[in-house]
């Protein structure tokens, strides 16, 4: 029996997807032999980078999907940078959603009717009122038009370094923020009982990484944008891991805590809404 038309035409789409596939995997094992060649290991990429080196794992695979999407492309630029390569040129080989640069928001005033035409033989008087309400509307345009840009350029640059010395592990800390044996309680000279709702206030000067478990919940991971307020507000028992408290303040119900150190810190605020330190 004689193949038809439109069978063979789909073996040949089939086999050509075949090929496409196999040309990229080899194009992505290219780059982690570059690597070899240069002989920089990926447990240096992360101390340098303070990227988990699961993520250089998944790019050296070509696997996308491994990696959270709002962080995929700052991850790859990183790694481009480090092994001296052409970022735009890698790019070319990325899923769409990752060449996509973020879009910026901006604030129009769509909604203003444009102002009704009349025929004004005298010349009236202008209402100094409207012209500061028009500049306000200008600045404040302005405003947030530069706070969407420094955020999206945040996350485009490369991230600062503003954790430890030594590389970051948080895969340890996923499920439960445990208290390790060599830190200690920081006491205060009085207990501190604090009431519902919690209001944590951080306010980095660097960007920074925590982790948070509200209960037996599972612990969350979150990057804060430099000097960019971040506020929580919990009605339970949690426990706040901070890597560089000294990179930062933190207030707890307007109550401003004494930070210093530069190791990790705990806080935690028990049933009874009494709040507890535990550094090195």
């Amino acid at each position: 029996m004689t193949d038809t038309p439109n069978h063979t035409e789909k073996e040949e789409k089939v086999s050509q997807n075949s090929i496409v596939e196999e040309d990229e995997k080899e194009y992505w094992e290219s780059l982690k032999k570059i690597r070899l060649q240069k002989k920089i290991p990926l447990e240096d990429l992360q101390r340098k980078t303070k990227i988990n080196i699961q993520y250089f794992e998944a790019i050296e695979k070509g696997d996308f999907s491994a990696i959270p999407e709002a962080y995929g492309r700052l991850f790859l630029k990183t790694y481009a940078q480090e092994l001296g390569l052409d970022f735009e040129e890698i790019l070319t080989h990325t899923p769409s959603f990752i060449q996509q640069k973020p879009h910026t928001s901006l604030v129009t005033k769509s909604e203003e009717k444009p102002a009704t035409p009349y025929k004004i033989k005298k010349r009236k008087k202008r209402n100094p009122l409207l012209l500061i309400v028009g500049i306000l509307i200008i600045f404040s345009v302005i405003i947030i038009y530069e706070h969407n840009a420094n955020q999206n350029q945040a996350l485009n640059n490369f991230l600062t370094d503003t954790l430890s010395q030594e590389p970051l592990n948080i895969n340890k800390d996923k499920n439960n923020i445990l208290i390790p044996n060599e830190m200690k309680n920081l006491d205060f000279k009085d207990t501190i009982i604090l009431s519902k709702p919690y209001v944590v206030e951080i306010l980095p000067h660097e960007n920074l990484i925590y982790l948070l478990q509200v209960e037996n919940e599972r612990s969350r991971e979150n990057l804060i944008q430099k000097n960019v307020n971040h506020i929580i507000t919990l009605d339970r028992t949690f426990r706040l891991k901070i890597f560089q408290p000294d990179k930062c303040q933190i207030m707890i119900n307007k109550q401003r805590l004494p930070l210093s150190m530069n190791k990790p810190l705990i806080i935690q605020v028990d049933s009874t809404g009494e709040l507890t330190l535990f550094g090195s």
